[in-house]
Formats: C-alpha cells, structure tokens, sequence
C-alpha cells in the first residue's frame, strides 16, 4: 500500500493575492539576476558544468547514465528529463550538498559506497535550506543523510536499500543528525536499517511517509519539540523506537505488523510529556512497550489486535491512557508490579476494553464497576511469556475465577474506574489507510493447541506457589 498523498490546504483570498505575486517575482527572477541552464549530456560531465554555474542557475541533466560522484559547493538546482540517473559506483557519497539553497529535484541516485564510518549517502548534506524533491534513490547505504544542516525539506522520495546487504550493514533512509526546522513529507522507505533515524534533531514536522520493511521505522535519540502526522509505520521490527526525548505530539499515525520475538508498535523509553492522538496500533507482537517515562497522554487510539496492547516496565508518574480503545488483544498489560500507577482515566472518560465484564445500570454508557486490567495469568506471562498460549483455554477462565475467590497472586492496582461500554467514537484514527484483511490461520492453530494441552499449565501454577 502506498502514501495517501495529501493536497495543499486552501488558501485565502489574501493569502492567494500574496502567493501570486510571490510567483510572478519567481519567474521573473532568473531573467532580473541572469540566472543560465547548464544543459549536461550522458557523454558531459555534472562537476564541469558546476565550475562553470553561478550562484541560482540551473544544471538541466539530459535523459541518460551518469558515473560520477557530484561535490554541489554552489546554489543551484540540479534537475533534469525523464530522471536520469547518476550513479557513484559504490564509491564514497553520490551527492554532496555542501551549498545552501540547493536544490536536487527529479533524479534518480545509487550506489552510494558502504563504509557506515564515513556517513557515505546517496545525498549527503551538509548546508542549509535545501531541497530534497521527487527522487529515486536506490542501493543507498544512508539515503538522504542530513548532517548538520537547518530547514531542510525532503519531499515526495522513494528510498529503497539494499537486500544483498545484512540489516546491520545498511544505513538508514533518512538520517538527521544535529539539524532543526526541517520536514520530511511524503516519501516511502523501504529496505533499508532505520526507516527515519533522528538524532539531535529538533522541530521537525514528520509528515505523510510510508515506512516499511525495516528495523525500526522511526529511530529516534535526543530529539525534542517534533510532530508526527498521518504517517504509516508497518512490517518492521518496531514502527517507531523513541528514546531519551520530549515534548513529540504523534497524531494520525499507523503503526502495524510488527512481528517478532521483541517487536512492538510504538516503544517507549525515557520519554516525557508527549502526546499520542488518534493513532492505530495494529497488529504487533507488543503493541505499546513503556519504560521509565513520565507525563506521557496517549488519547483516542485504537489498540487492536495485538498479542500485547501495553507493557509497562517503568513508570516516572504523570502519565495518562485515556479515551483509547482495546480491542481484541491476547493481553491488555503486562505490568512490572513495582512501578507507581497509570491513569487509566482523564476528567471525561477510562477507555474501551473489549474483556470488560462489567455492566450499566444507570444507562451512561460507563462500566458501574472498575475494569481490572491486569489478570492472573498476565502476572504470571512476567515470570513464564509461554503461559501466552493458554489465555483463552477454559483452564485460563477457571484460574481466574478461583484467583477471584481465593488470591493467591498479587495482580497489582491497575483498574480502569469509567470503563466505557461500547467502543469509543474516536475522530480521527486512520483505519482507512489500512487493509482491513488478516490471516487468522495462526490464532486458530493457537487455539487447537490450548485444548490440546492444558496439563503444563498447572505446573506452571504450581511454580508460581513456591
């Protein structure tokens, strides 16, 4: 499934009168400075016509093959019909931005060289207020690396890595490293280790991207004040690892079918005061993953079939789960018992659990009993992760009932105390985006096994005991 590309926002009529007239100037410009188009054929050379460029001309690449690696250490734009190709041999970086307002639109670049030590790119920049536009970028070790530079834009690329390469091998599609007020909107990434790696990199908007395919779609370290919206996350190790950061709003966003023995949807770790609204996790072996965090919001996601919708192994306090929907997940929380307690309710309402055995008397639509979130045999998933397999057997259902009767087990504090009833109406959460079809070959091979072998069951019981 590709990007949902979004259109421009309406503008005002004063808005319109302003752009017009911006437009007119910029197509007036190149005639008032004597801006030239360099015209490069296959059989040229990019480097020379760059010595013979002057600041905002136009270097106008001919359809065709180019071997060589570019130094672009001039503002132009390099631009050219039906996207010809340069190709750096697997010699050092492709392209190297080292002028401000450049602009690389409508090429296709590869074979970038593969020394990971010397941040080797298909497009390396190191400026500012540069335009990354409507590129083909292929056999990469980083993709686009952006090092150093401000208010960088990155729109409308493909980047997909190489598979003859080992996953530790390859570099990331989009790394940003010590740059702020940039946006990176509308590009897929695929094949590559990290979809978007950010580290030091502050107010960013992260718009509209198709990552999949990777490890970790969204690589993120000590990156503050970024937003997220309306990107699609999927078949990765982790939709997004976010790490040692504040103050990132997530809205919009997808993140599914992580699959794997540590993969999960959305990770968490040392992360403070950031939002998540209206997301969809979808899917994932974990499907939100939280350690050491603090004044955290997560509000009107919808958490769907996951085999884990949240486990919790550090909590700074101040953080809220509210106004979400669980739906269909193996375990709703697989809680460290020593950490202090989530709020599970904000001011208006708890969340939506599709476990909840509760009921309404006074037709609220709010549960007339706390939903206990954590039951006896997510306890013991801490201590044994195989006792997974038995969560819907009738031996589950017994244990729990008698746990009820006769506590044996610690559960931990963690109730939902305004449960809701029904699913929640949530505004934005973007299930249009994904193809609503899923293979539930494994859940029934799962359920023949739990019927098929409940006497492990009991000794794991037993060893809880001692």
């Amino acid at each position: 499934m590709g990007v949902r590309w979004g259109g421009p926002r309406p503008f005002g009529r004063p808005a319109r009168s302003l752009l017009f007239s911006f437009l007119i100037a910029g197509l007036c410009l190149p005639a008032l400075t004597g801006a030239a188009v360099h015209r490069v054929s296959p059989e040229g050379s990019i480097s020379a016509a760059l010595v013979e460029a002057s600041a905002g001309d136009t270097i106008w690449l001919e359809p065709g093959e180019y071997f060589e690696n570019v130094v672009i250490d001039i503002p132009v734009t390099l631009t050219g019909e039906g996207r010809p190709h340069i190709r750096g041999q697997y010699r050092g970086t492709v392209v190297h931005v080292l002028a401000p307002g450049t602009v690389i639109r409508g090429l296709r670049i590869s074979e970038a060289g593969t020394q990971l030590m010397q941040d080797m790119a298909c497009i390396l920049v190191e400026a500012d207020d540069v335009l990354i536009e409507d590129n083909l970028i292929e056999e990469p070790l980083h993709g686009i690396y952006v090092k150093g530079g401000n208010r960088i834009q990155i729109l409308g690329n493909r980047i997909e890595g190489r598979l003859d390469l080992i996953e530790e091998d390859r570099g990331n599609g989009i790394h940003v490293w010590n740059s702020r007020d940039n946006r990176l909107e509308g590009n897929e990434i695929l094949n590559v280790r990290d979809g978007i790696y950010f580290s030091f990199a502050d107010s960013t908007k992260v718009l509209d991207n198709h990552i999949h395919d990777v490890r970790y779609g969204l690589h993120y370290m000590y990156s503050n004040h970024n937003t997220f919206e309306d990107n699609f996350f999927e078949k990765s190790v982790a939709g997004a690892a976010l790490m040692y950061s504040n103050n990132i709003r997530f809205l919009r966003n997808v993140f599914a079918r992580c699959r794997g023995f540590r993969a999960y949807g959305i990770l968490y770790q040392s992360m403070d005061d950031t939002t998540a609204e209206d997301n969809l996790v979808l899917d994932n072996s974990r499907g939100i993953f939280l350690n050491n965090v603090s004044g955290n919001v997560l509000s009107g996601n919808d958490i769907v079939d996951n085999d884990l919708a949240i486990q919790l192994n550090g909590d700074g306090g101040d953080n809220v789960i509210a106004g979400n929907n669980f739906i269909n997940n193996l375990s709703e929380l697989l809680l460290d018992v020593g950490v202090s307690e989530i709020d599970w309710e904000d001011d208006q309402r708890g969340n939506y659990w599709t476990g909840y055995s509760g009921y309404d008397l006074d037709g609220d639509g709010v549960g007339d009993r706390p939903h206990t979130i954590q039951n006896v045999f997510q306890v013991l998933e801490s201590d044994y992760p195989e006792v997974r397999f038995y969560l819907f057997s009738l031996a589950a259902e017994t244990l729990e009932m008698a746990e009820r009767v006769l506590p044996i087990l610690k559960l931990g504090r963690s109730q939902d105390h305004a449960p809701s009833m029904r699913p929640l109406s949530n505004r934005q959460v973007p299930w249009s985006r994904v193809e609503q079809r899923y293979d539930r070959a494994s859940f029934l091979a799962a359920a023949i096994y739990l019927l098929a072998t409940i006497a492990p069951l009991l000794a794991l019981v037993g060893m809880s005991r001692q």
